[in-house]
């Protein structure tokens, strides 16, 4: 999008432009993420069977999963396609940080208007998470992600395993060369968009 904000503008002016400037996710669009999301997902199952250096935790192999927002890119057409039983969601408690459940069971939904599990779901643990599907309002090309300003992603990140790969997931109008940052932000290890998804460089932000 052209006449963005430069890198040096606060986040809050980055979020405000974005809201007033974001069209739409295309239905074609999300299926195209959806679809490089599945090969990604299947290509990443099968080194992690191959890799036997690399121990898997009792009840890992769950992929960390959201429930879009309004406007956001919705990613419900790969769950029906890898099967929602393999989905792990968050859950927004009243104080404290996000938990985590299967993205299958009952659900309630959430002030911003996504669905989220209800109290009473089973519980989860983030050790349990091999994969990371994340949202966000807009990300750079560094890995750098715009979230909401509240903080509940970026400390559920940090306490994902340390070699669970962290995908950012958007259209491309909303992936910018350089977004502010913060030294809290837990940086992208991937970048899922409608062309495919892409590694970034270690430390490349």
């Amino acid at each position: 999008m052209s006449g963005a904000p430069g890198s040096e503008s606060s986040k809050p002016i980055w979020r405000r432009w974005i809201r007033d400037h974001r069209q739409p996710v295309s239905a074609a669009a999300a299926a195209a993420v959806a679809a490089g999301l599945h090969a990604f997902i299947s290509e990443f199952d099968e080194r992690s069977r191959s890799d036997a250096r690399r121990p898997v935790p009792a009840g890992a192999g769950l992929i960390l999963f959201y429930r879009a927002m309004p406007g956001e890119l919705s990613l419900d057409g790969l769950a029906d396609s890898v099967g929602w039983q393999r989905f792990a969601v968050t859950r927004t408690p009243p104080d404290g940080p996000l938990t985590l459940h299967p993205a299958i069971g009952a659900m309630e939904q959430h002030r911003y208007g996504f669905a989220q599990p209800i109290a009473e779901a089973f519980e989860l643990q983030p050790r349990h998470i091999s994969l990371a599907l994340v949202p966000g309002v807009a990300f750079d090309r560094r890995g750098t992600r715009l979230g909401h300003g509240a903080g509940y992603y970026d400390e559920l990140l940090a306490r994902l395993p340390a070699d669970c790969p962290r995908i950012g997931v958007a259209p491309d109008e909303l992936i910018f060369d350089r977004l502010p940052a913060a030294p809290h932000d837990v940086p992208m290890t991937h970048l899922a968009t409608p062309d495919g998804v892409v590694a970034l460089a270690p430390g490349s932000n």
